[in-house]
């Protein structure tokens, strides 16, 4: 008599095969090519893993991404505003958590990002190695487990290759895992997979009543197929109901030879099923690091942290800062990256879902205020004041000083040009006069006194920019006009040709310079007649609109000649003078 044996066998989880195929282009992951695929299922069937990875990815996207210097940069952030849209930020998230990598489609038009959107990480294998080592390019495809030999791929090239459209990975880096990166609960995917298994096994065990509840042999003989059929048939109509069989029938020629049927069953089913789900959370709360299960909406029956309020506000505090924080910082990071193509820097967090009561109000900043409450206070100009003179130039810092505050800054952006010199290059910072008079000065309609200034930007080098322009950066002054639109005695090797001067409004750096000046409009607070209590007060002191309304003169073509905001690198002509 043959037997079947069937055993659940729970192996430990192997990390997901990278597999590189010398007939594909692509790197192979996971068995079959479809790791990806088997996230996503453990994220749809096991009620843990989804009621984590959703409570999670909330407090990631938390109420939004904005920016800390908002009212200063407006023009800034309406931009970033522009290309990261909420959806996007959202599954980007989603993605990040559940897939342990994410994916921005980058757009350009020009030189320019002219569009940012999320593309799906599931649908994107690397593209192999140059022999660099480094990836290139992605290759999509909408459904890899049903990805056939010969099938069209659509190759996307990586963030910062110069292509039309580019693909903008977030991971984290796993050591040996070079292509892809395993989500950080990857250690507890078979505990997902065994939620999984138990609740089909038991809808089947409830809808499908596997076992028998009842025998009835027959030991005369054993008659035909068709006999035996038309009894079980006649029985079945007696003995059972509507339920479904609940009768084994059994044939046999002899009583030593009747059908024996032995049951193999769990003694204590319900502990054991118990055992089992309780195992299976724990060790997926442990592999997301949730410091108190409360906090992703799991009820641990007053185990663990349970509902000790202090303990909680302990709990959720270290699970902001040691899980959360940093997938929001991997986010912004690219945020900046794919900004920073633009010339936009601005100050991105995220606002939090952080209970303002949790928070010790002696020991943070207003900005951290501002993340945890997610609105921008009323004076946001004043409460930005004392950290920005921290991180300003020494002259600079004397405008502050004087009573004066920073309430627009933007890049010079005017109609007509003028011919550049030959590359030019200087050794020494030029001394400005931040807080003697200028002709761009004025006062307002209503009599608000304000200074127009220029500064360097964007204040950050690379290793092989040029030394003054080094130098121009970590001094951080500030300038008027008259300082800048005047010949400038330099170094002789610096100087254009056909000259010993320069010009420095116009030419700043010199040939492939990345850096042009920006206008900065600051107004006297103590001559501002505005309702401290109006939330938008400080925004309304820094659109151009209100600007002009105010009566702050906005400079014509012969003060700021387009040049004057223009990266040398930008230009046709690189900065050279024929």
């Amino acid at each position: 008599m043959n037997s079947d044996f069937h055993i659940l066998n729970l192996e430990a989880y192997k990390t997901p095969e990278v597999y590189e195929d010398p007939h594909s282009d692509f790197v192979a992951f996971g068995d079959d090519n479809d790791f990806y695929t088997e996230l996503i299922d453990a994220y749809l069937n096991s009620p843990t893993t989804n009621s984590i990875i959703t409570g999670v990815v909330g407090q990631i996207y938390g109420k939004g991404f904005d920016a800390l210097d908002s009212s200063r940069r407006p023009d800034e952030f309406a931009s970033f505003k522009k290309l990261f849209k909420a959806k996007d930020l959202k599954r980007v998230c989603l993605d990040y958590k559940l897939l342990g990598e994410a994916a921005f489609q980058v757009t350009y038009k020009g030189s320019k990002v002219d569009k940012v959107t999320h593309f799906n990480r599931e649908t994107l294998r690397a593209e192999k190695c140059d022999h660099k080592g480094v990836i290139n390019a992605y290759y999509y495809f909408p459904k890899w487990n049903e990805y056939q030999e010969g099938d069209k791929l659509t190759r996307i090239p990586v963030f910062g290759s110069g292509a039309k459209n580019e693909i903008y990975i977030i991971r984290r880096h796993i050591p040996s895992m070079h292509y892809y990166s395993p989500p950080d609960y990857i250690g507890a995917i078979n505990y997902s997979k065994l939620e999984c298994e138990i609740s089909e096994y038991l809808v089947n065990e409830v809808t499908n009543s596997f076992s028998g509840t009842k025998l009835v042999s027959f030991t005369n003989g054993v008659p035909t197929t068709e006999k035996q059929q038309m009894i079980k048939s006649e029985i079945m109509n007696k003995l059972t109901g509507a339920n479904g069989e609940k009768v084994i029938v059994s044939f046999s020629d002899s009583p030593e030879n009747k059908t024996t049927i032995e049951d193999i069953s769990v003694s204590d089913a319900a502990d054991v099923y118990q055992y089992i789900a309780e195992e299976c959370t724990r060790k997926l709360l442990l592999a997301h690091r949730i410091t108190s299960p409360l906090l992703v909406g799991i009820r641990d029956n007053n185990n663990g942290l349970g509902s000790n309020s202090e303990e909680i506000e302990n709990a959720h505090n270290l699970f902001e800062n040691v899980v959360i924080r940093p997938y929001q910082n991997d986010i912004i990071d690219a945020i900046d990256d794919i900004l920073a193509v633009n010339s936009i820097a601005l100050k991105i967090y995220v606002q939090t879902l952080t209970p303002i009561e949790f928070t010790d109000e002696t020991l943070v900043t207003q900005e951290q205020k501002e993340e945890e409450t997610g609105q921008k206070l009323s004076s946001d100009v004043d409460v930005h004041t004392e950290e920005l003179v921290n991180d300003l130039g020494d002259n600079e810092k004397t405008l502050f000083e004087l009573g004066y505050e920073l309430v627009d800054e933007r890049a010079v952006d005017y109609d007509d040009e003028e011919n550049l010199d030959n590359q030019i290059q200087m050794a020494s910072v030029p001394k400005g006069r931040a807080t003697a008079p200028s002709k761009l000065d004025g006062e307002t309609k209503e009599g608000f006194r304000y200074l127009v200034r220029y500064q360097y930007a964007p204040l950050s080098v690379k290793d092989n920019s040029r030394e003054f322009c080094k130098k121009m950066v970590r001094a951080k002054r500030v300038y008027r006009k008259e300082d800048l639109d005047r010949e400038f005695q330099g170094n002789k090797e610096f100087n254009p040709k056909d000259g010993n001067s320069y010009n420095l409004f116009k030419y700043k750096g010199g040939v492939n310079c990345n850096h042009y000046w920006q206008r900065k409009t600051y107004l006297l607070k103590d001559d501002r007649k505005i309702d401290p209590n109006n939330p938008n007060a400080a925004k309304d002191l820094i659109y151009k609109t209100e600007i002009a309304k105010k009566g702050i003169k906005e400079p014509n073509k012969r003060q700021e000649p387009e040049i004057v905001s223009e990266k040398m690198i930008e230009r046709t002509d690189r900065g050279r003078k024929n």
